[in-house]
Order: structure tokens, then sequence, then C-alpha cells
């Protein structure tokens, strides 16, 4: 397997690195181990360097682990390097050799790195004095020592020269027996092995054919020719290059094949082997490299694997010689207390004699010679004493069965003391003793290999899940700030200080959000985005104030409070006279719209980001789940649903029951006129949520006016009708729809001009001009709500809902310049609100990170079909918890956010329904990632969150 740079792949990648960092900052450096090392560039778009000593330099887009302290070389080289600019980047000849240079002039830097045999870095000033080197070396042959202090050889590295036909004539003669030709015309002209293989080719010639001097000579002019096309493409090498992988076979009897080399074109060589294409060269490098790495960790994983195994293996031996040695023992102890029954008499005389020369005062010497002396006369009992150990008080009697045809004897050890019937009883405790023995060790065993094994399948899982490298992805621009998805699927983001909160309201409120905001000590801004046209709903904005709360002093104390939100134009950073905005700090114009009091109840969650295909399949059964729904209506029931649609069309002008309305919907909008502004808005009231005491009723402004609307989805402005009577508007309504039910638009719009009830079009302009000029005269109630609705639809600001909570008055808000705008005729109320749709796509448009598409691809239940690529931490308040998979509760508490994010993901991943995927999401999950959004020390509440561990 290829695992260096060729001096044609070092060519290639140094071409497309000067396109894509040559200009660009450095902002760190870091070290993966002692011979690799990242610099993060960049700016917005952020771009990592991998660089490995001695074999290759590259763009990353993936995320190594980096060590926790930086190395001495490290260190040195964020002093020089950081912040400085990439100027140049180039190939030192044709030598594996790249050099760097950060900065200008005198306060130039460069790092010199070295993708050779062992290779090196050497970090260099503007006169190629080496500063700081990674591996201090002398070459011998040069007589050139790399160390701090001296200068670097620029004049060693080998340079790309002209091919000259002299020189291969010269060189022939030197030409070692079995050479091959590619490797003589790359010692010859050290371009690239490959390039030259792939030249030979292109000249019909045999790479791997051995030369001599005879074949040179034949074939000079041919062999001239393809040295020429290698130096020609060598030097005509493009900006932007391809990347290929050759995979080869493992057995011939095989079709698995596993990835061996990488290039930066198809060769003629590689044209009929298995390839992966690559739009770039150093995309091809990075998953090369990526891939071996992932290879050897899953070859590490399989070695620790078998290891396990043969561990719980020799285990299981273990036990099984345990019991063996004990049966074992039990014969032997049973064969010699039956031997010593069968010999009784032997055994006692040979204690007397044994005895009785003891009582004589002899010495053990004596005995012994005392012995001898008896088995050369022949004597029984002597003979069967095969050897004494007086020291213990034991002899050691040879004896053998007289009902047994086996002729060798068995050696017994018999206690001088016991007697010969106590030597028998001592050999048959012995055999009791050991059955007991073998009873206990086989149920002790059968509860160690039971805890062995399951140990080691749950090492085994480890390791399946472990991950040491995953792809880095690129964040979102709200993952910088305090953000989570509400239950709507909006985005709502907070600052984390007083520059985020400036920097959210300046560059991030837009005209359609809101702004939240807590009267408490240390609450944090909060912005609730809306990409629709619809206003934003109730539900999104509690759950935005109880984030605002939750991430505030109010977490901490227990502080049950409120919180507030305004609309966007009511933000601003203008002071009053003679008074000062610190940053972070904003002025609120207008009337705060308080909402409930709030618990303090935060849920944590993780996001599972899915790929296209997944993202696509998710939608395809969204489809069909809204044709099924969408079925045909039977036709008994036609007349039924025409009624229910007539209810909410408006086509004259009838009177909706606003009572019913606030009911129903539970929630008020405010109006606003088309001349207002974040400079009037302070004279402007809006709407507030309220406490529950008393039923809605309405009062009217000082303009004896009233102006209400609801959220609309359709494109048509509603009319509403007069509360007092509803029936009686209803079936106005109907005889209307009975009458007219044969007009079409075309005609009924005639008839109306007709009437007068629409202004000619000539007289439009005149009526929209007079429209400044003209003073709101109090109307009906019905007609100053049709006026607010299509003030409301006229204006930029589109001004979204709020919950009005049922049981609490709700002061209307009164709109006195506007008030003549119900003069004005249906096509140019159409035309401004085409307009303003007009400029609010306009604004989307020039909005540059919008979040919409990345959410699509994140759920919160994945199934088993789904590719997950990462995983996303959610810190939420818990309502936006309900359809999550995986949720457990956050309360004020005293555990740790880093002990209490551990707990979390042991419970997650103890879940019985965690698939292997998601439980390597769990595994690959940073801590500073899981404790960022947490506000606090908290205490965790869910089922089972400890597994049953605690009693």
């Amino acid at each position: 397997m290829k695992t260096k740079f060729s001096s044609f792949d070092v060519a290639c990648a140094v071409k497309e690195l000067q396109v894509a960092l040559q200009g660009i900052r450095v902002i760190n450096v870091y070290d993966i181990n002692n011979k690799s090392y990242i610099i993060k560039m960049g700016q917005e778009e952020k771009k990592m360097l991998f660089i490995e000593s001695g074999s290759r330099i590259h763009l990353t887009e993936f995320e190594w682990p980096k060590q926790m302290m930086p190395s001495v070389f490290s260190a040195k080289c964020r002093k020089v390097m950081k912040n400085k600019r990439l100027t140049s980047i180039t190939q030192l000849g044709s030598d594996r050799i790249v050099d760097l240079q950060f900065g200008n002039e005198e306060f130039a830097s460069h790092l010199i790195v070295e993708l050779y045999d062992r290779g090196n870095i050497c970090l260099c000033d503007h006169q190629f004095i080496i500063t700081a080197v990674l591996r201090t070396r002398q070459d011998e042959k040069e007589d050139i020592r790399y160390a701090v202090s001296h200068y670097y050889p620029l004049d060693t590295c080998q340079r790309l020269r002209e091919p000259i036909i002299d020189d291969m004539r010269e060189k022939a003669s030197d030409i070692k027996p079995n050479t091959q030709l590619k490797r003589w015309l790359n010692v010859l002209f050290p371009l690239s092995l490959p390039l030259i293989e792939h030249c030979l080719h292109l000249k019909n010639l045999c790479p791997d054919i051995k030369v001599n001097k005879e074949f040179i000579d034949e074939n000079i002019d041919q062999l001239f020719e393809t040295v020429i096309t290698a130096h020609d493409l060598y030097k005509s090498i493009p900006q932007s290059t391809t990347g290929i992988h050759v995979y080869k076979n493992v057995r011939k009897d095989t079709t698995s094949s596993i990835m061996d080399e990488f290039h930066p074109f198809v060769f003629n060589q590689f044209l009929k082997s298995e390839v992966k294409h690559f739009k770039s060269f150093n995309e091809c490098i990075d998953h090369f490299f990526y891939e071996q790495s992932t290879q050897k960790i899953e070859l590490k994983s399989v070695q620790q694997e078998k290891s396990m195994l043969k561990k719980l293996e020799n285990i299981k031996k273990d036990h099984e010689k345990r019991i063996s040695d004990l049966k074992t023992v039990q014969e032997e102890s049973k064969q010699k207390g039956y031997l010593v029954e069968v010999n009784i008499d032997l055994v006692e005389e040979a204690i007397d004699i044994i005895q009785n020369a003891i009582a004589n005062r002899l010495t053990w010497d004596e005995v012994n010679d005392l012995i001898e002396e008896g088995q050369e006369n022949g004597h029984k009992t002597a003979l069967a004493i095969k050897s004494t150990s007086l020291q213990k008080n034991m002899i050691t009697l040879a004896l053998d069965d007289p009902y047994s045809d086996d002729e060798l004897p068995t050696d017994v050890v018999i206690d001088l003391d016991l007697g010969a019937y106590g030597n028998a009883k001592k050999y048959y405790d012995e055999v009791r003793v050991s059955v007991v023995k073998e009873q206990k060790t086989i149920q002790s065993s059968s509860v160690a290999l039971k805890n062995a094994e399951k140990k080691t399948k749950a090492e085994i899982n480890d390791l399946n899940i472990i991950t040491s490298i995953k792809k880095a992805r690129k964040l979102m621009w709200f993952e910088r700030f305090l953000w989570f998805m509400s239950s709507e699927r909006y985005i709502v983001i907070g600052g984390r200080d007083a520059q985020q909160n400036e920097i959210l309201v300046r560059r991030y409120l837009k005209k359609k959000d809101i702004y939240v905001h807590a009267d408490t000590h240390g609450a944090t801004s909060i912005i609730v985005k809306n990409n629709s046209s619809d206003p934003i709903p109730p539900k999104t904005i509690m759950e935005a104030g109880c984030f605002a709360l939750c991430h505030s002093s109010a977490w901490e104390n227990k502080i049950v409070t409120s919180a507030y939100w305004v609309h966007s134009h009511q933000v601003s950073k203008t002071a009053p006279s003679g008074e000062y905005l610190t940053t972070g700090s904003f002025m609120i114009r207008g009337k705060k719209n308080y909402l409930p009091p709030s618990q303090h109840v935060l849920g944590f969650s993780v996001l599972f980001k899915i790929d296209e295909e997944s993202v696509e399949r998710h939608h395809a059964v969204t489809k069909e789940v809204i044709v099924t729904i969408n079925d045909p209506v039977p036709e008994e029931n036609l007349n039924e649903v025409e009624v229910k649609c007539d209810e909410i069309e408006n086509e004259d002008d009838g009177e909706e029951d606003i009572g019913d309305l606030f009911d129903k919907y539970n929630l008020q909008i405010s109006a606003i006129g088309s001349n207002s502004s974040p400079a009037t808005t302070s004279k402007t009231e809006f709407t507030e949520f309220i406490g529950t005491a008393h039923k809605p009723h309405y009062k009217k402004s000082k303009s004896n006016t009233q102006g209400s609307s609801k959220p609309q989805n359709s494109a048509h402005i509603k009319k509403n009708q007069d509360s007092n009577q509803p029936k009686r508007g209803q079936r106005g309504k109907n005889k209307k729809r009975q009458k007219y039910a044969d007009q079409s638009d075309d005609e009924r719009e005639a008839a109306m001009a007709l009437l007068g009830s629409i202004p000619a079009p000539h007289k439009q302009e005149k009526v929209k001009h007079s429209n400044s000029k003209m003073k709101y005269k109090p109307q009906s109630t019905a007609k100053n709500i049709a006026t607010a609705d299509s003030i409301k639809k006229a204006n930029d600001t589109n001004e979204t809902s709020i919950v009005a909570d049922s049981h609490e008055n709700v002061e209307m808000v009164s709109q006195a310049e506007s008030g003549s705008k119900n003069t004005e005729g249906h096509h140019a109320k159409l035309e401004e609100t085409i307009n303003v749709q007009e400029a609010i796509a306009e604004d989307e448009d020039n909005e540059k990170d919008d979040p919409i598409d990345f959410l699509d691809s994140l759920i919160v239940d994945p199934s088993a079909d789904d590719c997950v690529l990462f995983g996303i931490p959610l810190v939420a308040p818990y309502t936006v918890m309900n359809a999550c998979k995986y949720k457990c509760k956050l309360t004020p508490g005293s555990t740790k956010k880093g002990r209490a994010c551990k707990t979390i993901l042991d419970m997650f991943s103890r879940d019985k329904a965690a698939t292997m995927q998601e439980k390597n999401v769990f595994k690959s999950l940073k801590d500073i990632d899981l404790t960022t959004n947490i506000p606090g020390k908290v205490k965790i509440s869910a089922p089972n969150l400890y597994g049953g561990k605690r009693k």
C-alpha cells in the first residue's frame, strides 16, 4: 500500500494548495502526534492544512484527535506563524520538499516540510536560518547539520533538469543486472515512477522488462522520447487536478479488493484496474489516508477482540483444568487408600520396623543402612520401603494390588504417627474433601464464566463503537450562540455575552423576527427567526420566553418570573438624550408584551443529522401520508364541506363574531398603520399577555375605534362579523351566496364598480393621494376591524400574533392616521400587498445564512434505514422534547454540567431501543458541545435514569 508522496504527487498537491491557501492568515497550529501537525487557516471559512513529516501535505475535512497541550515545536510555530498570511507555497526543485512562506520581507518565516525518508519539519527565518526543528540530524555524506541556528541548505535540493541523451548513453554501461526499465529511468531522471511507467506504456514499452546495455543502445531514441514526454507532463501540471484511488484484489480466487494507491490522474497502467474518482487531488489524498487510518483502527480493534476472546478461552481452560485436577486427586487418593487396606499387614510391619529402630536410638543414617541391609538379604518388608523422610516422620512404600494383574506397584506415602488404618482413613478423607471442592468449583466457575463472557461482550461492543477520527462538519451560523429549535421548527437564538447580544440584534434581527428578553439580571437577548410569511406561533414565543429566563440569574436563584417580547422595530440602539448604551444594551420603545410566568424546566436531547438520501426518503413518506389524508370526500358529505368552507371565506361585507374568534383561537393581533415607524412606536400601544380572571370584553380607545385581526395563512383578507348578531349575519351571507351562485368573479367585479362599491381606476390615484390628508372618522365596529385588517396587509412591518388569555381585558390598538385606508379599492390594496411580499422576498434572499435546508436534515427519531452523519446536542424548554426519542428533564440543582452530560449519555446508550449507529453518535459527541448550552448546575429527571444500579 502506498504511504508516501512521489515527486509528481508533491507538485500536483502544491499547485492546488497555491490556489486554496495563498493569502490566507494562520489562526492556530495543533499537533496530532510527534510527526503530524494541523495548521488552521481562514477567516469566515476555516481550512485545515494537514502536515505529516516524511509522508504527506494536504487539506483535510476530517477532524483528527488533537493533543491536550502543544509540544515545544508546535508552541514555537504558534509564536512565529500566528496571524501571518501564507504568501507563497512552492516545491523546492523536483525534490519532495515544500516551502511555506508566511509574511513578507524581513518579517517572513519559512516552514520547510521534508516528505522523503524519515522526513523533517524546519522553521526558518527570512534568511533560512533554522529557528526550530522537529528532528535534529546530521547528514554525514555532505557534512550538513540540521539544527537550530544552522543555515538550511537549499542548494542540496534536486533540481528539474532537461533530459540529455548523452547522459543516458553514459549511464547505460553502469546498469546492474536484473534492473527494471522503469526503475533505471526513475533513478536517472527522478520525476516519478508512476509517471515514467505511464509514458512507457504510451510508447508501447514494457516497464517491468529487465534491461542491459544492449537494450538501451537499441532503443535509445524511443527511451529518450519517453523521458521528454514525462518531463513535459511534469512541467505542465494544471492548478486543479483530479484524483483517483486504485484498488487491487486481495486474493486471486475472490472479487474482494482493497485500496492500494492514490494518483492525480488515471495513468495508462491503471486503465483496466478498479478506480474511484475524486473532484480534487487534495480530497483524494485526504480520503485515502483517512480510510487507511480507519483500516488500521479496525485492524487494531480486531486484534484486541481476538485477545479478549483468547483471554475468555484461557479462563474457561483454567476452570476445566481445576476440575480435572480435582478428579485426578480423587482417583489417586481412593486408589492409595485401597492399596493400604489390601496391604495392611505389610504397612503395619514397615511402621513397626522404623519405630523400633528409632526407639533403639539409631540415627537416621543407621536406619537407612538397616533398610538397605534388609533389602540385600531379600526381606519382603525392606524391599517394599522405597524411601524415607524421617525429618517429616514419613516413609514411601511401593504397594501393589494382589487381586489385580497389574504388576506395576504404586508409591504410597505413609505417616508413621497414624498407623495402617489411620493412613487409609487419611486418603479416604482426601477423596471426600476433593469431591466437595469439585462441586464448589463447578458452581463458582459457571458464575465466573458468565461474568467473563458478559464483560468480554461489553468490551467488544465498546471497541466497535469507539472511533478516533470523524468527519468534521461545518458549523451553522446560529451554533455560535445559545440556540434551540422550537416545537414548530423555528430557530430561537440568544447571546452568550454582551458582545454576542450586540451581534445578534445588529446583524440577525430582521423585520419579521421578534425580540424576547426578561427583566432579571444576566438575562440573554433572544431572537426568534421567522423565515415564513406567517406570524410566529404563540407556543414558540412561550418557549423563547422560558429559554430567556433559564439563561439568567433566575435559574440559580430559582425565581419564577415573566419574560416579555417586542417586535423588531421596537428594539433600538439609539439612547435618549444625555445617555449612553453600553455593548449589548438596547432601548425598547413602545409597550412590552409580558408572557405568563414559566417554570425553569429545560430538556436535553440529541438531534441526528442524516444524509440527503434519507432526507428524500422522509419527504416521500410525508407525501404518502398527505395523500392518504386527502382521500376523496364522500358525496353525501359534500354539502357539509361546502358550508364549512363558506364560513371561512369572505366575499362580501358580512360580519363575524369576534368573541367567538377569541374563544376559539385564544389570541389577538396588533394592527399597525402603514405610517408607523420605529421613531413613532413609543406612542403605539400593543396587546399583552394577561392573567386569568374574567371572560374577555373589549373597550374602545380614545378615538373610539377598535382594530383587531387574527393570523391568516390564506392570501385573502378576511372580514369580521358583528358580535351582537352572529346568526342573522350568517343567514344573510347564505342568502347572498344562493342568489349570486351563478355569477362569475368578473361579472361580480363589474357590478360592484357600477354600484360604486369599488372606485374607478382613474380615481384610485386621487383617493390614494388624498388618504395622507384625510383624518380617520370612527364608524361601526365591523368596518373598523376590516380597516385594521387592510392596514395590516398593506404595512411593511407585518406584526406577529400574541396569545391573549381568555379571562382578562384586552386593550385594542387605535390607528388615527391610517383610518382612511378603508376607502381604497380592491386592486390598489392587492397591488400594494404584492409589492410588500416582493420586498420581503428580497430581504430573505439577501440573508446569507439560511438554516432551512439544514433543519430539514435534522431529525429526533432516525429509522434503521437512515444514514446518520453526526449528532447535535439540543438544550431547549421541555415542551420541545415531546417528539424526541431520547430526552430527559433538567431543573436547577447541584450536579455539575459535565457529570450531568455523562450520566445522560450513559442513560441514552443503555436504552434498549438504541441502535449501534445511535450509540456511535453518543460516543462521538464532545464534552464542550454537550455542556455549552446548559445554563448552570442541574438536576436530572428521567425514567430509569441509573438503570437499576441504585437500590
